[in-house]
Order: structure tokens, then C-alpha cells, then sequence
């Protein structure tokens, strides 16, 4: 190589960094880990009330399949803290005809958070309830039954996007957004921006931290969010082909690494885990890109 090539696929480098560092694709969206104390009961729970599929991954029968993703559990024996302050508020599925699947899961003995509320447009609701171990789901109004979307709370939404594209490579649709004034009554005061990956939407919204605090959260203002670890909704995990450039880059570009590389005890896949911004725990898995790796 020349010495013009070499200096081009230097300014490459430093201009794409971490980019050309993850290997040859993005990340992948793999896995919710749920926090349980008992993981038949949760994934009954799953498939009666959202159409999950257990199947058997890597060996092991303790996973359900959600559309293009999975629900791991990690077995716990108390029950963990269900305060709703950490930087992950809260995992969705949609709906269609809203009205009666409100009804359906009430007469089915759903635990109902908050009510059937609407939303902006006709014919548009949601709602939320609590999984075993009082994991927020919300359920809305989007033409399917399918899992669609984890809902982040963030102090700064623009730095929180800005974490999950320089690291993990995801796009927001919204671009910088500065925080709008006013209280937070109706979606256009509400600082928020998502990202899709593959199916799942990640949602970010800012913590709903004013006086009074905004009807859509019934609870006080959050002022201070905590790690999700060892909570209900323990952690998200993105996958990679090769999770070594990506653990490299991280290390050099000053991500918190909270774990280092090693295997996975229950399903044996290489993964190491980050701390994302608010404390929002998330695992790197060296995985092949769903439908390849779902049972090899």
C-alpha cells in the first residue's frame, strides 16, 4: 500500500471512527432481560397475554421469541425493586381495536396500571399494565399485536441520541432537538426524540421531572433516575457478528464498561455489558442478526 492510500484510509478512520471499528453491519436489537421470580409463571404470562413463542435458544428452553427479538429472564428470589425511576421506563406491544382488548385483558385479570386513554387521532388509545414482576408494558394503538418498542426516560434526550448513534450506530428521526418549554400536558411540550432498530423503536423521552408533573405520569415529578440493573426491565442487548472491534471502540471512546468479555452463563454467547447514559444497562452479544441466530 502507498503511502496516499495509507494517509486516505487514515482520514477514513478518523473521520467514520467508530463505524468502520464495528465490523461490517450495525447493531442488531437482541434481547429484553427481565428480572423474575419465577420464569414458567412469566413466560405463561407472555404468551397468554402477547402471542410469545418459546422456543429453545442456544440450548437452553427459558426464551421467548418476539417477532425478531427475544425475552430472556434472569431468575431472581426477591422481588425487585418496581419504582418506576430508571432510565428504562417501560416495553411495548400494539393493538387494534383497542376499546375491547382493554376489556379482554381486564375480564382476563390483567394487572391495569393506568386506563384506556386517548391519544391524538381517531380511534387511538393505550394503556398500561404490569407483567409478574410489575414490569411496565404499555399497549397502544398500531394495527398489529407484535412487540414494538422500549420506552427510555433520559435526562438530556440529545445527549442520549447522541450516545446510542456514536456507539451502537443508531439514527434518531428527529435530529437535535431543544427541550420545549412548557409542562409537558401535550405531546408537542414533551422533549422526546426514538430510534429505530430493526423492528423495535427505542423511545426517549425526558423525565417527566416538573411541578406539577404531566398527566401521562401519574406518579411525583422524576427528579434523579436510577440504574436498571437488578430491576424489573434489567437490560436491553444489541448484537454483533464480531464483538471485539466493538469492545475496542468502546473502551477507546470512554464508554463505562461494566463488564468485560466473557461467556454467558445460562446461554453461553460471548457478550460484555456498558453502561449507558442514565444508567440504563445494556449487553453487547456476539450473535448472528435474527432469523440466523435464533436456534443455531
Amino acid at each position: 500500500m502507498n503511502r496516499r492510500a495509507i494517509l486516505v484510509l487514515g482520514l477514513v478512520v478518523c473521520l467514520t471512527g467508530r463505524n468502520v471499528l464495528r465490523g461490517d453491519e450495525p447493531a442488531h436489537f437482541h434481547h429484553v432481560r427481565l428480572s423474575v421470580r419465577d420464569v414458567a409463571k412469566s413466560m405463561r404470562f407472555y404468551q397468554r397475554f402477547f402471542g410469545a413463542v418459546p422456543v429453545k435458544y442456544r440450548g437452553n428452553p427459558d426464551a421467548l421469541f418476539v417477532e425478531r427479538s427475544f425475552l430472556l429472564f434472569n431468575a431472581v428470589d426477591s422481588p425487585p425493586d418496581d419504582a418506576l425511576n430508571t432510565g428504562i421506563w417501560h416495553i411495548g406491544w400494539g393493538g387494534v381495536d383497542m376499546r375491547s382488548e382493554y376489556e379482554w385483558y381486564r375480564k382476563h385479570g390483567a394487572q391495569i396500571y393506568t386506563p384506556l386513554s386517548p391519544l391524538p387521532g381517531p380511534d387511538n388509545y393505550y394503556f398500561y399494565q404490569q407483567g409478574p414482576d410489575k414490569e411496565l408494558i404499555e399497549i397502544n394503538t398500531m394495527g398489529h399485536h407484535r412487540f414494538v418498542h422500549v420506552h427510555l426516560f433520559a435526562t438530556d434526550v440529545n445527549a442520549t441520541c447522541r450516545w446510542y448513534r456514536e456507539h451502537l450506530g443508531l439514527k434518531s428521526r428527529l435530529g437535535e432537538r431543544p427541550k420545549p418549554a412548557g409542562n409537558m400536558t401535550t405531546l408537542d411540550k414533551i422533549w422526546m426524540n426514538f430510534m429505530p432498530c430493526d423492528n423495535v423503536l427505542i423511545i426517549v423521552f425526558g423525565k417527566p421531572d416538573v411541578t406539577p408533573p404531566p398527566p401521562w405520569w401519574p406518579n411525583a415529578p422524576l427528579k434523579t433516575l436510577s440504574p436498571t440493573k437488578g430491576r424489573p426491565i434489567d437490560h436491553l442487548a444489541f448484537s454483533y457478528r464480531r464483538i471485539g472491534p466493538v469492545y475496542e471502540a468502546m473502551l477507546r471512546s470512554g464508554v463505562k464498561i461494566a463488564e468485560t468479555i466473557k461467556a454467558d452463563p445460562k446461554y453461553h454467547y460471548q457478550s460484555f455489558f456498558v453502561e449507558g447514559p442514565d444508567g440504563v444497562s445494556i449487553e453487547i452479544i456476539e450473535e448472528k442478526p435474527v432469523p440466523e441466530g435464533i436456534w443455531e
